[in-house]
């Protein structure tokens, strides 16, 4: 069960009604970008859940996997059509999300929260990604994929070094993950994939492997 909501650290009254008022209304469908990002071979594996829409940025999309993981996707517009490994900066700290602004929080597995900044998409040159959790295993990195395994207690990206926190999730104590970031022409795809139940696993590139095919 999804839960929708804006959460504020601090009490900014018009930033959050804005917020909302550049909400739409919540969609039930594998978009076409959304197929596009899945393997063929694949793709009747994955069911919509819901599609959280804006008026001012992509939809950030939510799905099932063979009923067993759940799927989220997160788009990115960038600067240009450079690889990855150049504009992917990698950090292994906790993180926390940003005093003072505005998210969107999604309680998507029953024990994690998915949160970002509801705001116009911007052509970012880099991506600084923060993770912490056990058991961490970075599989592949190339100039258009980069995986992450892990049991994971929280991550965040940034477009900036000091910038604010763009999208951040923090689970229970873990929370088994696979995490997938897929170049394509002038847009990063961010891709997380999670168990339904905190007391089970994924096997390693189950993610990747549901991309590439």
């Amino acid at each position: 069960m999804i839960e929708v909501g804006l959460r504020k650290v601090s009490t900014m009254v018009k930033s959050v009604k804005a917020a909302s008022d550049n909400d739409l209304p919540l969609t039930q469908v594998i978009t076409r970008e959304d197929s596009s990002l899945i393997s063929p071979k694949h793709i009747a594996r994955v069911r919509s859940h819901q599609n959280v829409n804006s008026k001012v940025m992509g939809p950030v999309s939510f799905l099932y996997v063979d009923d067993t993981y759940h799927l989220v996707i997160f788009k990115i517009n960038t600067a240009d059509k450079g690889p990855l490994k150049e504009m992917l900066h990698t950090t292994l700290k906790s993180t926390e999300r940003t005093n003072d602004e505005t998210y969107t929080v999604i309680g998507f597995n029953g024990f994690s929260n998915f949160e970002w900044r509801p705001l116009p998409s911007s052509q970012v040159s880099n991506i600084y990604f923060s993770i912490d959790g056990d058991s961490l295993t970075n599989g592949i990195i190339n100039d258009s994929i980069a995986v992450y395994h892990l049991l994971c207690r929280n991550f965040s990206t940034q477009y900036e070094k000091s910038g604010p926190v763009e999208v951040f999730m923090i689970g229970g104590e873990i929370t088994p993950s696979e995490i997938l970031f897929l170049k394509r022409g002038k847009a990063v795809y961010f891709m997380l994939m999670t168990t339904a139940k905190s007391d089970s696993s994924i096997p390693q590139n189950t993610l990747y492997e549901l991309v590439t095919g």
